[in-house]
């Protein structure tokens, strides 16, 4: 489905070997220009999903590639829109807790995309599922939670594989995410947006040779620190070109650095979200809202500070509000905070040539 993303001189009939494989099932695509749609694939029995496709795929690649290095990358798409699969009985949504800021009112005093996205969600659901009530949300999040299990269902079996292989015991393991999903917080869904539950990613590392002893580093890292550290796990120096740093050290000594984490969020420009109205908002708010680019930044002592153009700006403390229901940007008395976080983004703006400028 991104072939219409795809560059010139690419060739957009080509297919994927997914849709490659449905094809040798018999399957029909349900697209007039021959592929298949994410909604068909979730319908399909779970041997014929992707997850399952991928896991065979891996460890078909670990049983060729056991006798050599390798380094093998599964990009599971799952949990993901449609929100829904053949596992989404697996879970009762009777006794899914809902987020504990479900309830947040989203004041005016947040960002107005934010207050239109739930708006929207509330009028008019998503993709064909209504969620007003807190048991239509539970029934999605089982669905949720039905994917996941898809996922893990999967991982556990690369996972035996290398272990099957003889190869655990010589091969870095790492699990994480492009982003989380706000699946009810706030009211919310998917991604987009700079709460924690949208932005915050796991991060696991499996390290043989570094003991069977878990360790858990509480203090925000960022992705750009992956390439560098597993570099340096494998032998091999980061080149100075590449941004980042191998948090090995971190690792090793257990002391965490007093390192900011820096996120942002450029508009998509599509102009086709088609929010409902809400009272008092005109359309060039509106329009004001959906162009706004935001910078965050997220300190090692807790304060986080989502900077916007065009939109409200959010200040947290994440040490006393981790479900983040009180924007503090606008209250009195965080004056020098919000000037000292203002200064981290300015200058990390300047070393990596951001041109976006905040209010």
């Amino acid at each position: 489905i991104y072939w219409e993303y795809f560059s010139e001189g690419r060739d957009r009939n080509a297919k994927s070997s997914y849709a490659e494989f449905l094809l040798s099932l018999g399957y029909q695509p349900d697209r007039e220009r021959g592929d298949f749609t994410r909604e068909f694939a979730a319908r399909l029995p779970l041997e014929h999903c992707k997850p399952k496709f991928l896991e065979q795929k891996a460890c078909d690649f670990l049983q060729r590639h056991r006798n050599e290095p390798f380094m093998l990358y599964v990009n599971f798409l799952e949990p993901h829109p449609p929100f829904f699969g053949p596992l989404d009985d697996q879970h009762d949504p009777a006794e899914i807790d809902l987020p504990a800021n479900f309830d947040d009112p989203l004041e005016e005093d947040e960002p107005l995309r934010y207050r239109l996205i739930r708006n929207k969600l509330y009028q008019n659901g998503y993709k064909g599922k209504e969620l007003r009530t807190e048991e239509q949300w539970r029934r999605l999040a089982a669905n949720y939670w039905g994917l996941v299990t898809q996922v893990d269902l999967s991982v556990g079996a690369i996972l035996s594989e290398l272990e099957r292989l003889g190869l655990a015991e010589n091969t870095i393991v790492v699990f994480t995410s492009d982003h989380g999903d706000m699946m009810g917080a706030h009211r919310l869904l998917n991604k987009t947006m700079m709460y924690e539950e949208a932005a915050r990613i796991p991060w696991l590392m499996r390290i043989s040779r570094q003991g069977r002893r878990q360790q858990i580093i509480k203090n925000p890292v960022s992705h750009i620190d992956l390439v560098p550290t597993l570099l340096e796990l494998m032998g091999h120096k980061a080149p100075e070109n590449l941004q980042g740093k191998s948090l090995l050290p971190m690792m090793q000594s257990g002391k965490a650095f007093d390192d900011d984490v820096f996120i942002e969020w450029n508009p998509k420009l599509r102009g086709d979200e088609n929010y409902p109205a809400l009272p008092g908002i005109s359309a060039e708010a509106v329009k004001s809202a959906e162009d706004a680019s935001i910078r965050t930044v997220i300190a090692p002592d807790g304060w986080k500070l989502c900077w916007s153009d065009l939109d409200k700006c959010q200040l947290f403390d994440l040490n006393k509000d981790p479900l983040e229901t009180t924007n503090l940007y606008y209250q009195d008395g965080y004056e020098e905070v919000k000037r000292r976080l203002k200064n981290k983004i300015v200058d990390w703006q300047e070393r990596t040539e951001d041109k976006i400028v905040p209010a």
